[in-house]
């Protein structure tokens, strides 16, 4: 796992060298950080693992919305940039990172449109970047196959303990 200062000092000259500024100052307490123009803003009194991902997340701003057209829906900003945020911090092993495997086996791209999932794999791949990581997130070890058999009508219910979760199977007659 690479040090928080650090990433954050990858990405301050990542921003630097990409025509960006970064400014740190009083911003309002329900605001972490903002992007106008080329100027990103963090709140100057963030944690570092608050302030890194939010300059992760205003970054992706910067990189994937600055051009966007004003007709675009601003909730999907707001989820591709959070979808980066989780994509990086997992790739950096940090320990409030989601488990890409835990939500529900989905993916913070799954459900997206093709072409936010592509602006979201885009700047995740420049912040990995910046930061000297790979954005690629290896494949979990796969599992041996189990066979199942149930009566028509019975219930089956796997849990699995690693991540206390489960599912309910069952034929729509057992519902």
């Amino acid at each position: 796992m690479t040090s928080i200062p650090h990433c954050i000092q990858a990405l301050e000259t990542y921003i630097a060298r990409s025509g960006a500024r970064l400014a740190r100052g009083p911003l309002p307490e329900c605001i972490q950080g903002r992007v106008f123009c080329d100027l990103i803003t963090l709140r100057a009194d963030l944690s570092p693992q608050q302030e890194l991902l939010t300059l992760v997340h205003e970054l992706t701003h910067w990189l994937v919305h600055r051009d966007a057209c004003c007709r675009m829906d601003c909730t999907l900003f707001e989820y591709e940039a959070e979808a980066v945020e989780a994509l990086v911090m997992a790739r950096l092993e940090l320990p409030d990172a989601i488990d890409m495997d835990v939500v529900d086996g989905a993916n913070p791209t799954d459900n997206l449109l093709r072409a936010s999932a592509a602006r979201v794999r885009c700047a995740s791949a420049h912040i990995c970047g910046a930061l000297g990581i790979d954005p690629e997130i290896r494949a979990s070890e796969t599992q041996a196959p189990i066979d199942l058999e149930a009566a028509t009508g019975k219930e089956i219910i796997l849990k699995y303990e690693q991540h206390g979760v489960g599912n309910f199977l069952g034929s729509s007659e057992a519902l």
